[in-house]
């Protein structure tokens, strides 16, 4: 059952059928125990719902969809089945206190893969949630495979008694599961010869097994009583660049795809060019940084303009993304004429001088770094991973206690540089 908090439409509501504090016992017959649940039986044109009443009682009504519309209740947040691996590289073990709390929440949750795109490891699925994602076709799920030789994926996931990887995938493919992966590279432990057997363990699994994403491990200064691991340096970053350019040759001549695709991250240490925008297909990686860039190149962008008054602005990002953010803009902004804009690369105190990517900046990170600037101008931009959903930083500030104590407007951009700038032009021009 999951407790009902709040009901959009009103016939039911005024029929007393359900009510706020209630909650949902099943829907034709089929126990509703989460939100997937929820969704996936109340598709259905005609509905048989029981309800349970906070006085223990229960009461039963018909619903039909196609003639009132699709039954709308919101639901009390699911429980999330959390994560019980200790992996060597897991970047929540390596988080300072004092940010936001659901940051600490190592979740391991198929329901998430599938609705959010979160990566999981399959270590935790019983015999019923792989029922489930069959039935319920849950499909794409994303799952974090770092290694397919078991031995050294126990190593990696810090657990030995976990399934068998290769014997999960052809389940979830056998039942046409799209899945896409990723591997986390560390440099001497499954980079090399290691990535070459996991990328063609994977790619035996093509067409349901879609994609790979070759990522570099994120380290923080904060590894205390953890393993000892060597960060990705320009070099490493070079040779995985090279392996990962021939592995792509290798599949698109025998698959039709390039199917793995590496972060940005890597040319960016290297200052490899990014690659063009044919080179990321259909982007199915971009949201674990895979393509970003190329994307933000190819955007529209901004027409010949002159704003009535001159404009400066500060445009803050991690250390890593400044100088080819340098280059975007130049090239986007070329044409509007009296703005001027400086790039301020941001160091990361938060995590430590060693995370120089603009997604793990704290707010009081931007703080420390504009209190430094010198001739901030009339506004400051942020890059747009630094915020959540929610509007707000890691360690909890906002974009509104920035402005506060800068006395300065602060917009947090997109991935758009026409859609970051055009709406404050356009009150210029």
């Amino acid at each position: 059952m999951i407790k009902i908090i709040k009901i959009s439409d009103q016939d039911l509501d005024s029929a007393n059928h359900i009510r706020p504090g209630d909650k949902l016992v099943s829907i034709n017959g089929h126990e509703i125990n989460d939100l997937l649940d929820y969704r996936f039986h109340s598709a259905d044109e005609e509905l048989k719902i029981v309800v349970e009443k906070p006085d223990g009682s229960r009461a039963s009504f018909k619903y039909d969809t196609y003639e009132h519309g699709p039954l709308e209740l919101e639901f009390e947040p699911d429980p999330i089945k959390r994560c019980k691996n200790r992996c060597i590289f897991c970047f929540i073990h390596q988080l300072p206190k004092g940010l936001r709390k659901s940051l600490y929440v190592k979740d391991e949750d198929y329901r998430l893969s599938f609705t959010h795109g979160n990566y999981i490891t399959l270590t935790n699925l019983s015999e019923q949630d792989f029922r489930r994602i069959i039935e319920m076709r849950l499909s794409p799920l994303y799952i974090s495979v770092h290694a397919t030789d078991e031995e050294l994926r126990k190593y990696m996931l810090g657990k030995s008694n976990i399934p068998p990887l290769i014997t999960q995938i052809k389940r979830l493919v056998d039942a046409e599961i799209q899945l896409h992966t990723q591997i986390v590279v560390c440099p001497g432990i499954n980079d090399g010869v290691h990535l070459t057997k996991t990328v063609a363990d994977l790619a035996s699994f093509y067409p349901e097994l879609q994609s790979v994403a070759i990522v570099p491990v994120g380290l923080t200064e904060h590894r205390e009583r953890l393993p000892k691991l060597d960060p990705v340096t320009p070099e490493n970053a070079w040779e995985i660049l090279d392996q990962c350019d021939n592995l792509q040759k290798k599949y698109l001549h025998e698959l039709g795809t390039r199917f793995l695709f590496p972060a940005d991250e890597f040319f960016l240490l290297t200052e490899r060019p990014i690659p063009p925008k044919k080179c990321y297909e259909d982007f199915p990686q971009i949201e674990n940084g895979v393509g970003m860039i190329r994307r933000l190149m190819s955007a529209r962008k901004l027409p010949r303009m002159k704003l009535k008054r001159k404009m400066k602005a500060t445009i803050a990002t991690g250390r890593l993304a400044a100088p080819i953010l340098e280059q975007v803009l130049a090239e986007k902004l070329r044409g509007v004429a009296n703005f001027e804009y400086k790039i301020l690369p941001v160091e990361n105190c938060l995590m430590g001088s060693s995370v120089t990517v603009s997604g793990l900046l704290g707010g009081e990170d931007f703080y420390r770094g504009l209190r430094a600037a010198n001739d901030l101008g009339d506004m400051v931009f942020l890059p747009p991973n630094c915020i959540n959903d929610d509007g707000l930083f890691l360690d909890d500030w906002t974009p509104s206690m920035l402005e506060k104590k800068m006395k300065l407007p602060v917009v947090a951009g997109c991935y758009s540089v026409y859609n970051t700038f055009m709406p404050i032009f356009r009150r210029l021009i």
